[in-house]
């Protein structure tokens, strides 16, 4: 009764303050996209014991993957070398990490690759969305590049339950090279950033229906949207994510 009384008092101070309080269990899906991945796997009995984070840049997401997801293993890539050390320096002594200094794409080889005054714009494409709009410009290296499909072939690599990818316009490129693993059922989930629904003229990637589209001949699902931000000054950009899941077979 005690508790009930001051959890009341709680939360009516934080709603006067402007906070609106609800428990993680009651949440609708779209805000959490950790939390729905672990209620869907839970409900479904899938446990998450691989997570690929694809374009890891410092280790934001794998950190957070790791408390998340605490039986899982977490694969992260990162293509440039000076924000893979920091990546390294974050996560680096993790039995459960594996870091690697390389780009996921459609194609294996060398590539160039374009990288700006943030590392959170780096991509592998020269007109991705923000850079278009904003009109930076970026100075361009040369990164190692493996497919999905190969670097799980050489690694005997099985499955892969959470695929998160923030490549900056090559998401799709990213779930190109992914194509054996697709169709033979080995991703559970992909959780892919985008900027728009539909392709925009003068750029390259950031487009959801696109890559929508590619997932659905494989079984995929949609489930939520995730934004992370929207830049208001000049034109509107979004920042956001979305979650597709394979989901199991249906049973009686």
């Amino acid at each position: 009764m005690i508790r009930q009384v001051m959890e009341h008092a709680i939360r009516g101070v934080l709603e006067a303050a402007g906070y609106r309080v609800y428990h993680r269990t009651v949440l609708p899906y779209g805000i959490d996209f950790m939390l729905d991945i672990d209620r869907l796997s839970r409900a479904w009995d899938v446990p998450i014991r691989t997570f690929f984070d694809v374009g890891a840049n410092e280790g934001q997401t794998s950190t957070s993957a790791l408390s998340s997801f605490p039986k899982a293993r977490v694969f992260a890539f990162e293509p440039h070398p000076v924000t893979f050390s920091r990546l390294v320096q974050r996560l680096g002594g993790d039995p459960r990490v594996a870091a690697h200094n390389l780009a996921l794409s459609n194609a294996n080889g060398c590539a160039p690759f374009f990288e700006y005054s943030s590392s959170t714009l780096n991509s592998l494409i020269p007109d991705a969305q923000y850079p278009v709009r904003k009109g930076v410009a970026a100075r361009e290296i040369t990164v190692q590049c493996k497919t999905l499909d190969e670097f799980c072939r050489q690694h005997r690599i099985q499955t892969i339950d959470v695929l998160k990818i923030d490549t900056e316009g090559c998401e799709l490129v990213v779930l190109q090279g992914a194509r054996q693993l697709l169709s033979t059922e080995k991703i559970r989930f992909v959780y892919a950033e985008f900027n728009d629904m539909s392709p925009r003229p003068g750029a390259t990637g950031g487009a959801l229906i696109p890559i929508s589209d590619f997932l659905a001949p494989f079984g995929f699902r949609f489930v939520a949207t995730y934004p992370d931000y929207m830049e208001l000054r000049r034109e509107l950009h979004v920042c956001a994510n979305a979650l597709f899941v394979f989901p199991p077979p249906v049973t009686e």
